[in-house]
């Protein structure tokens, strides 16, 4: 028996916490908020990576409120133009050729972002706008004052710009993410640039969170636990953070080739290096966070968003308690409604497929499979890559809330 965490009636954009016609007495969202053991604690339960994209914005809204409550995304703005970047690779010289269209593509991202919070918390990580690190401070200056936004920076940023980060959290007074990519074993060398850092930004006064990534971990023999082990005996005494979060992925960032139809499936390795750190013997003495990027690969956050074209073929995801499961299905063609629902068929029928009550992304798949929705862009309902996505992060965040809450 899967327990329902949305009524499979209400309208997505409906927010029971917002709702007229509901009764504070009969409405479990409001009584969760009443529970101490369920309410969502000073430290967030799960933070989810995404990029600043339709898609993932549209997921997060679409939440029940009481698993809203319990995520506090990280959201990465995604480059404007040019080229494919990476995450925590600065480039030799600025990409954008327009200073004024990445001004206001930063300062549209933020407000979208800002919309999509409705006052919640969540780090932002302009990393891939930073082309032009002026606009940062007053990127942020112009958003409510309502809104907790906290800028993100690192060791491996322009000094200009974990200057304007600082500066952005001592307005917001919100605090500041520092995000460290684990891309080898950390060292001495690392704790040393993290403390330079500490000292740079000190002037803003405000709470710090540590956020250690350890980016696409899609092997279970990558010594990614030892990473994240020593990255935390090495960094977590440099300062009383507010929160420590460890992120990974494991979306893999192609269909596997070796798998034919209907579905292939994929492990969810970030899921088990997160419990063997916080469940093992050597387990830290701080409360590590779970933090993934929900249902796509990391590198879904470097892709920018006027890129050209779009490929034939897209995927629909679905979680598991362990894996990922997907279909690879046409996103054009005369017969690609049909092809896209067949699929999705062999997806709502998959072992431990949770229902129409668990979430929106649920209630997408089977209503795709059987052909009853009409509305969403696409021939005859089945959707389009976007779309596919959506449903994929909501029914993937609201499987992670479960299984954290479930935890003792």
């Amino acid at each position: 028996m899967f327990e329902p965490l949305s009524d499979p009636h209400r309208h997505p954009h409906v927010d029971p916490l917002h709702d007229p016609h509901r009764d504070p007495l009969h409405d479990p969202a409001l009584r969760l908020l009443d529970d101490p053991l369920k309410a969502p604690s000073h430290a967030p339960l799960y933070v989810p990576a995404l990029p600043a994209r339709r898609s993932a914005l549209d997921a997060y809204d679409r939440l029940p409120p009481r698993v809203r409550a319990c995520v506090t995304p990280l959201w990465v703005i995604p480059p404007r133009v040019g080229r494919v970047r990476t995450m925590g690779r600065r480039p030799s010289h600025p990409l954008d050729p327009d200073p004024a269209a990445l001004a206001a593509h930063l300062g549209s991202a933020l407000h979208r972002i800002e919309t999509a919070q409705r006052g919640r918390p969540a780090w932002v990580d302009a990393f891939h706008v930073e082309d032009e690190a002026a606009h940062l401070a007053p990127g942020f200056r112009r958003t409510p004052a309502a809104a907790a936004l906290r800028p993100v920076t690192g060791v491996e940023r322009a000094v200009e710009q974990q200057a304007a980060c600082a500066e952005a959290a001592r307005i917001r007074g919100s605090g500041l993410g520092v995000r460290v990519f684990l891309t080898r074993l950390p060292d001495e060398g690392l704790r040393d640039e993290v403390g330079r850092l500490l000292n740079r930004i000190a002037f803003a006064h405000c709470p710090l969170d540590l956020l250690l990534d350890l980016g696409a971990v899609v092997d279970e023999h990558r010594p990614a636990e030892k990473w994240a082990q020593r990255a935390l005996a090495l960094l977590g005494p440099l300062h009383p953070w507010r929160t420590v979060v460890l992120l990974a992925g494991s979306f893999p960032a192609a269909y596997p080739a070796d798998y034919g139809a209907p579905l292939a499936e994929a492990e969810r390795f970030d899921w088990d290096v997160w419990h063997m750190l916080v469940d093992g013997p050597d387990r830290p003495a701080e409360r590590v966070v779970y933090g993934d990027y929900a249902a796509d690969h990391p590198g879904s956050h470097d892709r920018p968003v006027e890129a050209d074209g779009g490929s034939p073929w897209g995927i629909v995801r679905y979680t598991t308690e362990r894996t990922f499961l997907l279909a690879r299905v046409p996103t054009r063609g005369p017969d690609h409604a049909d092809a896209v629902r067949a699929r999705v068929r062999e997806l709502v029928h998959a072992e431990g497929f949770r229902g129409a009550g668990f979430s929106d992304g649920e209630r997408w798949l089977l209503s795709c499979a059987d052909g009853s929705r009409v509305g969403d862009r696409g021939t005859e309902g089945v959707g389009q890559p976007g779309v596919w996505l959506r449903a994929g992060h909501v029914q993937h965040m609201a499987q992670v809330v479960r299984a954290l809450r479930r935890r003792p």
